[in-house]
């Protein structure tokens, strides 16, 4: 899997990522969205799977739900303890795969992955999730509150802190999901890039 990182610097960029990436058009499967932290938000979920057949309060529950999630990453962020100049709000990550393991990755591994990773990447932050299949590989998108829920104390990684999390999600792909062609080669001198699988006769 790859994993690429994007610094959130506010609370207008925190809003727009969150409605990106909880659109849901063009999606080939229906995807889902977890969350931590986030109060409130089992209700809308609710409420939106049973205003599927009408799309106007459908998007006016979303938009209620984004509302309320950037709220609540406000009010995290109202907590922080050390206030530093060009600060992050939060981050977005995606986590992506290579198109030729797409069977082998249902909707309950997605899943199953997402928590992974938020447990791995910020124990204590707010995170949300979401799975997109609108290109020609399956990818997690993850918004994580750049502060630990209710402490204040911020959860920014060094590069090696980054990097450790990353080796340790591909352990996990290689003992857990047995992904074949979504292998990473984490040299110091090259872009991610999935690995070349040869065929031996």
């Amino acid at each position: 899997m790859i994993i690429k990182s994007k610094s959130i610097k506010s609370k207008k960029a925190l809003e727009n990522t969150i409605r990106y990436i909880l659109t849901k058009e063009n999606q080939k499967q229906l995807g889902f969205i977890i969350n931590r932290y986030i109060k409130g938000d089992r209700n809308f979920d609710k409420e939106m799977q049973e205003a599927q057949s009408d799309l106007i309060k459908e998007q006016k529950l979303l938009e209620k739900r984004i509302k309320n999630m950037v709220s609540q990453f406000s009010e995290n962020e109202s907590k922080r303890s050390i206030e530093r100049r060009n600060k992050n709000f939060a981050y977005h990550e995606i986590i992506s795969f290579h198109k030729a393991d797409t069977d082998k990755l249902p909707k309950k591994v997605l899943l199953k992955i997402a928590r992974k990773y938020a447990k791995e990447r910020s124990p204590n932050s707010m995170v949300i999730s979401t799975m997109h299949s609108d290109k020609d590989h399956l990818h997690i998108h993850n918004v994580i509150s750049a502060l630990e829920f209710a402490t204040g104390k911020p959860v920014r990684l060094s590069r090696k802190e980054f990097k450790e999390v990353k080796i340790r999600m591909e352990q996990f792909q290689e003992k857990e999901l047995g992904l074949t062609f979504s292998k990473v080669n984490h040299s110091k001198k090259k872009k991610p890039c999935f690995s070349l699988i040869l065929n031996e006769n």
